[in-house]
């Protein structure tokens, strides 16, 4: 059967535009020592632009374009996280009393550092993996936020993580499939490819606007890391050799 990434249906507008911010709970106090948190959140999704923009560089630069599967894996990706981006940045509005304009301007001035990724971001197989990896630990970052965000007051906050959570979740599960459809003869490489991915994610200092690998933050640790790592590696191996063994 043709690679076809799924997306689940889910309306932003319906559940974030009736929420007022006199139904957020925290003081303005709270809200200035929540603001890194909520902001790291926000940014980390809408960085989703920087990648896709850097990923079309260099494959324009490389005249080495992804294939038709990615490209389609991409597509379904890019429109979640834009959704993702809105609901959260008007959920940072909301607390933190900006303008639209105010956070607009500050969100426009960000620029991703790609270096030490190039070696992923340049072949399709690892960065497959990477997403996989990837969008795991937003799963579970994301599903260890919802008692956070539903305590700031509005319904809709905690909902919001939870479309989130679910989203990412399908993301996953579509690079594993894409993987399997794309690289059945690779489950020997996945190891390697993910002994890295972690090594990386491990030794980053600083986030630097790359969407992946944004996990230097106290919502995740080493241990997690390597857990994670591990359950996805061992997930898209199980699917690559499903995919030899039906070939």
């Amino acid at each position: 059967m043709p690679y076809l990434p799924r997306r689940r249906d889910w309306d932003l507008s319906s559940l974030m535009d009736p929420v007022l911010a006199s139904e957020v709970r925290c003081s303005r106090e709270q809200a200035r020592a929540f603001e890194p948190r909520l902001w790291m959140d926000l940014v980390a999704e809408y960085d989703a632009r920087l990648l896709e923009a850097e990923l079309a560089r260099r494959a324009s630069e490389l005249d080495q374009p992804f294939s038709e599967e990615f490209g389609l894996f991409l597509k379904a990706w890019s429109l979640d996280e834009a959704k993702h981006a809105d609901g959260l940045a008007r959920l940072y509005r909301l607390v933190m009393g900006v303008t639209q304009e105010e956070l607009d301007d500050r969100l426009r001035q960000r620029t991703g550092n790609f270096r030490g990724f190039d070696e992923l971001l340049d072949d399709e197989f690892q960065l497959s993996v990477l997403f996989a990896y990837d969008e795991a630990m937003s799963t579970r970052g994301y599903g260890d936020d919802i008692p956070f965000y539903a305590s700031l007051g509005p319904p809709a906050f905690g909902k919001l993580l939870r479309h989130l959570k679910n989203d990412e979740a399908v993301h996953y599960a579509n690079a594993v499939e894409l993987l399997g459809t794309r690289f059945p003869d690779r489950a020997g490489d996945v190891p390697e490819v993910m002994a890295k991915i972690i090594e990386l994610d491990v030794a980053q200092e600083s986030y630097e606007a790359t969407f992946v690998l944004d996990h230097v933050s106290a919502e995740f640790t080493v241990d997690q890391m390597r857990q994670v790592g591990a359950s996805v590696g061992a997930a898209i191996v199980r699917r690559l050799g499903a995919s030899a063994a039906s070939a």
